[in-house]
Parts: C-alpha cells; structure tokens; sequence
C-alpha cells in the first residue's frame, strides 16, 4: 500500500500550485527606473494569473498525464520578474525559460519590450482594462500570455526528457515538436485565461 501510495503522489503533480513571482536580487531592481519596475511587476503577477487559471490548468495536466511526467520531487517555478540577458553574440536570441534539473527549478522570463514604450505608452498595459486597450495592446498581451504557456509547456517537458540519456539537440527538437503540438489553437483557448488575469489585477 505504501508504495502504490507514493507512486500517485508521484504521478499527481499540478505545477500551478508551485508557481510564484521571483525575487529579484537589489543589483537588479537598481538598473530600472519606478515606472519600469511596476510594469514588470505587474507583468510578473499577470502570469501567474494566466498559468493558474483553470483553462490553462486543464490544458498543462492533459501534457502531464499524456506525457506521462513524474517528478520525485517539488520543482520550484519562478515567474521573473525583469527578461533574462542576450546570448553573447547573438543579440536576436532571448532566453525564454529554462530548467536546472540539479536545482529542479523551472523559471520563466518576461518578453523584451523597449523600456521607452513601457515607461510611455505601456504604463496601464496591465491596468487600463480590457475595454481600455488599442488592439495593439491587446495583441500584446495575447503575445505574452502565449509566450508564457508555451514555456511552461516547453520546460515541463524538459522535466521529463532531462530523466533520460538523450542527446541536447535531440531533447530540444523533440520539446519543440510537443510544444507545438500541445499549443495548437492557442489563439482561440488563450482569450478568456487573458481577460480573467487582466480584470483580476485592474
């Protein structure tokens, strides 16, 4: 009985539960101005918000169980709060998420946006309302919203494949081709987690 028990507890995992927004270190916080900093705040919680809604829950379930992913242990996820540095010499190239199997943490990195828009116009992205949104705004939001489900999709499955001996490149080839595949219609099932994250925080 003992071991039947630990194996549901192994297989059950709901990573929305472990999800929370980072701390980023003072270094860091002193690189942005106040304006900057609420906006990637509030950025930061809208995630969240997006990943534990319920319809984004039911669809990151569906890849765990199809996967068939058991973890042995809690992986911490962290939403940061301010995007991830450029590859060296390739400045086209950001870091959307990642996972450290040795720290088994997953973290999630904000969109590059241009600090003079955030600091303008984006200001209220988060705040204005859904009715107070140009469609560029709007268009945005979906933007980010999908960028971050598909990470977490994306780094979930790393959990898995980063169990066995596989190849680097032969790992991210296969991540992307399930990525895609779990995404599919996004721009349809993405509307409501969306509007429900934004009024949640305006």
């Amino acid at each position: 009985m003992d071991n039947e028990t630990a194996q549901m507890s192994k297989t059950s995992w709901a990573p929305e539960i472990d999800v929370r927004v980072a701390n980023p270190p003072p270094a860091l916080l002193k690189k942005y101005t106040a304006k900057e900093k609420a906006f990637f705040y509030d950025y930061a919680n809208f995630v969240v918000r997006v990943v534990r809604n319920e319809k984004v829950t039911d669809r990151i379930h569906r890849v765990i169980s199809m996967e068939r992913i058991v973890i042995d242990k809690p992986v911490d996820i962290r939403v940061m709060v301010f995007p991830a540095r450029t590859f060296r010499g390739r400045q086209n190239r950001v870091l959307h998420g990642s996972y450290s199997q040795s720290a088994s943490q997953i973290s999630l990195y904000p969109l590059r946006i241009p600090r003079e828009w955030i600091r303008g116009d984006g200001i209220d992205l988060f705040r204005a309302g859904l009715e107070g949104l140009s469609q560029g705004k709007l268009r945005l939001l979906y933007e980010i919203s999908e960028s971050a489900v598909s990470t977490m999709i994306h780094e979930i499955l790393h959990v898995k494949f980063q169990q066995r001996s596989m190849s680097r490149y032969g790992e991210e080839a296969l991540v992307q081709k399930l990525e895609r595949e779990f995404m599919q219609g996004w721009e349809e099932w993405i509307l409501v987690p969306v509007q429900q994250a934004l009024s949640m925080i305006s």
